[in-house]
């Protein structure tokens, strides 16, 4: 802790600054105590040494007992009465405990006593102090400070309360001048430094509460509490002002006792309005403190309930929402009445779908359709919507959250900026631009971590949303799930029966489409292959209008990943046939042209459109082939010869889908691991959705 301290980031430049004095000399020293000037005399003799510690709550409770007594005291003196206080059952019940250093606490009382008036005494005095207590923690050294002034306060009144009916105490009272105190304690200057809740020695107070509090806070990972560093590296400069402002009152008492020269007022109008920015920034900090506590513990009970003790889910979703085991009511989709998290959901295999406000008409027609198939079985399932909106929403937001959940039959939350276990989201289920489907069983256990991908893909096929169940879909060819809902060509079924060889093919430049289809033309027209090696092409991107259909490719990108991903996920993405012509076909999704060779539905290879259009080309220099081999063996063999003399850089750039992606992937073309590149995106402590 060498470095200079510098107040917080939005604090005033200078927390402690004066600008005013009451006279020239006044006036230049305030000027010169800034928080640089400050921290380079505590730094050039003193770090934080916490070689001696102290029980701080305890020393704490202490000054608050005695302060609080005193004040009951001066209070029936204000009265008149100078009653004997009745002291309460739990007033006499106080019994914490501390061992203080006594002989450090009297050459502090010392210090304190009889000093000459003004700023540079109090802060030469803070110095010496900083001396005498130079093994002890920074918030330490405060505190003794302040119980060495509360000793002395104290005892004042102490003598004063039994100075009616024991001659020793009237006789030390009377040493002590206490009867000259009572004459100020109406004054607004004896107010501004003790009686006023908000006087300089309850600042004093409550600010060494606040430094015990973020201290407590240390004892957390940085990483967890990013607050943390700029609250502790504030601690030394506050604990400075703490005891150069107990100096300045304790300077301020005596003048009343002695009746000298008191304080000057501006002096100490700058040590209140000081001690006001200190607290400020100190809650500032606090409040940011308390909230990533929370955030933390939240986070932990989580990852206990959900990964590793099996909760009802009606505490667990509360707790996810809200970071409490009570939330709002839900909204059901069907009767848009609003209803109990535990009179919904208990008993019940949850599905969670948390997604922006930009979730697409697709996603929200798949998840209908398995509703609707839920509902038709009476299975034990139900489905939320958790929408993620940012904090800085814009006013069309809560139209769209409207809108969207006007769509739903299911049940939604309401409409919320905060969602309480987005680290959570974020960190274990990683939550990411991309909607997430979780489902969850009645005791919260994860079933299956991102069911969307099973949604896109197979829909309702994918119900019951298991492990064996998806791992029973992977069986099934590749392009049956991935490409044959995206043509309306009406005799593909039927060629799928027949185990006819298939040319899907498609790709973002219409000039290598026509290119494709002549070429097929000229093909079809060769005896060889009109003799027995036909073969029936399908166009993929075409709606039943016969048009290009950009939404329909961009759905049918979506599945390929979506098929890539759960395959990863459940058998790994090392190298296998299924995996690499899934992956080879998603990196041609920037192509001119691909195309997918299949006898039925069973696919045999995946090409490069350039490299297609020259195998169609050279077709004179393989046809003979077909001779001796079936179109597609042969299609396939010159296809590898071509691709054999050739070499492309194969490149796939994973989108932003929430859930487990694989880290390490196999390239299609050759047995190699993919080179993996690393990009960072912040948005700022906003939602990423």
């Amino acid at each position: 802790m060498a470095t200079t301290l510098k107040a917080p980031t939005g604090a005033a430049p200078s927390l402690l600054h004066s600008k005013h004095a009451s006279t020239h000399k006044e006036e230049v020293g305030t000027k010169h105590f800034s928080d640089e000037l400050v921290t380079g005399h505590i730094y050039a003799k003193h770090r934080d040494d916490d070689s001696t510690k102290i029980d701080l709550p305890s020393y704490i409770s202490v000054i608050e007992n005695i302060i609080t007594t005193a004040d009951q005291i001066i209070d029936t003196v204000h009265r008149g009465t100078d009653g004997r206080l009745v002291h309460s059952d739990a007033s006499l019940a106080f019994n914490v405990v501390i061992e203080p250093p006594l002989c450090t606490l009297h050459r502090i009382s010392s210090e304190l006593s009889c000093k000459a008036p003004g700023i540079e005494k109090a802060h030469e005095t803070t110095l010496e102090i900083f001396e005498i207590l130079a093994n002890y923690p920074w918030e330490a050294k405060a505190a003794l400070t302040l119980i060495a002034f509360a000793a002395d306060y104290g005892d004042l009144w102490h003598l004063h309360h039994y100075s009616h009916a024991d001659p020793l105490a009237k006789s030390l009272a009377i040493i002590k001048r206490v009867a000259t105190l009572k004459k100020h304690l109406d004054s607004l200057r004896y107010r501004q430094v003790l009686l006023n809740p908000k006087s300089l020695i309850q600042s004093c107070l409550q600010a060494i509460k606040y430094m015990d509090e973020i201290r407590e806070f240390s004892k957390y990972d940085v990483k967890e509490l990013s607050e943390l560093p700029a609250a502790l590296r504030l601690i030394p400069l506050v604990t400075y002002w703490v005891i150069h402002t107990i100096v300045a009152s304790r300077i301020e008492l005596s003048s009343y006792l002695s009746e000298t020269e008191n304080q000057p007022q501006r002096y100490l109008n700058d040590l209140s309005e000081k001690m006001a920015r200190v607290l400020d920034v100190l809650e500032k900090h606090l409040e940011t403190l308390r909230e990533q506590h929370e955030e933390v513990d939240l986070y932990r009970w989580l990852v206990d309930h959900i990964e590793h003790y099996r909760t009802d889910i009606t505490l667990v979703v509360p707790k996810l929402l809200s970071g409490k085991t009570e939330t709002k009511p839900l909204i059901d989709g069907s009767t848009l009445r609003e209803v109990g998290i535990h009179e919904s959901l208990s008993g019940k295999n949850v599905i969670l779908v948390i997604s922006g406000l930009d979730i697409s008409e697709d996603d929200i027609k798949a998840i209908h359709n398995v509703y609707d198939e839920l509902k038709s079985r009476g299975t034990n399932y139900e489905i939320v919507w958790i929408p993620i909106i940012l904090e800085s929403n814009h006013e069309d937001d809560h139209k769209k959250y409207e809108y969207l959940r006007s769509t739903m039959k299911w049940y939604s939350i309401q409409f919320t900026t905060k969602i309480s276990g987005m680290r959570y989201l974020e960190e274990k289920w990683q939550l990411r631009e991309d909607p997430l489907v979780v489902v969850l069983s009645p005791q919260s256990e994860v079933v299956f971590m991102n069911a969307i991908h099973l949604i896109r893909v197979w829909g309702t096929e994918a119900i019951d949303f298991k492990e064996d169940r998806a791992k029973f879909l992977l069986r099934k060819n590749w392009p049956d799930s991935t490409l044959v809902k995206f043509t309306h060509q009406p005799r593909l079924q039927s060629w799928i029966k027949q185990e006819k060889s298939i040319l899907f093919y498609g790709g973002k430049e219409p000039m290598w489409i026509q290119q494709f289809e002549e070429r097929v033309e000229i093909l079809k027209s060769d005896p060889l292959i009109r003799d027995g090696g036909s073969f029936e092409i399908v166009r993929i991107g075409k709606n039943a209008k016969g048009e290009d259909d950009p939404a329909l490719m961009a759905r049918f990108w979506k599945i390929q990943w979506g098929y890539f991903i759960v395959k990863s996920q459940l058998i790994g993405s090392s190298a296998s046939e299924t995996t690499e012509d899934i992956l080879r076909l998603i990196s041609y999704q920037n192509e001119d042209g691909w195309v997918v060779l299949s006898v039925g539905s069973a696919p045999v290879l995946v090409g490069r459109g350039i490299l297609i259009l020259k195998l169609l080309e050279e077709f004179p220099k393989w046809k003979q082939s077909l001779r001796l081999k079936a179109f597609p063996d042969a299609f396939r063999d010159y296809f590898n010869e071509l691709a054999l003399k050739s070499h492309q850089c194969d490149r796939v750039i994973l989108p932003g889908f929430s859930g487990y992606i694989p880290m390490i992937v196999n390239c299609p073309e050759c047995p190699r691991f993919m080179e993996t590149g690393i990009s960072f995106k912040c948005c700022h402590g906003g939602a990423h959705m």
